[in-house]
């Protein structure tokens, strides 16, 4: 702000404002230079921007921030479009995959009310002692336990992105397609005991849950996959 600038501005219109008003009246010229004044007023305060200086650096600013909307638009529509063909291959693909993965489970499955009775079916054999205690469900006593293992209706929402990224990285050998398939695959089966039976002949041995190292990764994720079937 130019305080000497600004001071002789406010002057000058101080007096031509009291000419006019002992004339009781204005003329154009009067008025123009009213405006004039009112102009150079603008300037002082403006650091000696110019008013056109800043109607254009205002237009500028609008022109920035819808371009910035727009963007922001065009980029919404994308994720709403990608999630959109994300549905309708997962629509596509889930039925092929679930028939594929029924056939190769065993049909265990209790054929009566007496049978529905029975103990659960064993884990399948010819696997290692630690893979099988991998998939074995602890009963859960402590509240905030209860809180956590609360069911999953559908385990492909079940993941944030940063955990899916982990899982994939660290328990599919970072094959997405592969961690999709499964999550897919599980998804639709009607049981644990069926899980189970999946994951224990394709990735938890293809990638070697039961190595020490993957144990406690493994475990995080297959609580996750017992909260579908509860």
């Amino acid at each position: 702000m130019n305080l000497d600038k600004t001071a002789k501005a406010l002057k000058k219109i101080n007096r031509l404002y009291e000419l006019i008003t002992d004339l009781g009246e204005s003329s154009a010229t009067e008025r123009d230079l009213l405006k004039a004044y009112a102009k150079e007023l603008y300037e002082s305060l403006s650091d000696g921007e110019s008013v056109d200086d800043q109607i254009a650096k205002d237009l500028k600013k609008q022109k920035k921030e819808e371009k910035k909307l727009k963007k922001e638009q065009e980029k919404k529509a994308k994720v709403e479009e990608v999630e959109e063909v994300i549905e309708e291959v997962q629509e596509e693909t889930l039925p092929e995959v679930q028939e594929k993965i029924k056939e190769a489970v065993p049909a265990a499955m209790p054929s009566s009310a007496s049978d529905s009775k029975q103990a659960a079916p064993a884990a399948p054999s010819g696997f290692s002692a630690e893979m099988t205690s991998l998939f074995e469900m602890n009963s859960v006593s402590e509240l905030s336990d209860k809180l956590s293992q609360s069911p999953i209706a559908d385990l492909t929402r079940a993941m944030g992105i940063n955990e899916k990224i982990f899982t994939v990285n660290e328990l599919f050998g970072g094959n997405q397609d592969e961690f999709n398939n499964t999550m897919l695959a599980l998804n639709g089966l009607d049981s644990y005991d069926e899980a189970r039976t999946v994951l224990m002949k394709s990735a938890a041995s293809k990638y070697d849950w039961d190595n020490p190292a993957m144990q406690s990764k493994a475990r995080t994720f297959i609580k996750l996959i017992q909260r579908r079937f509860k």
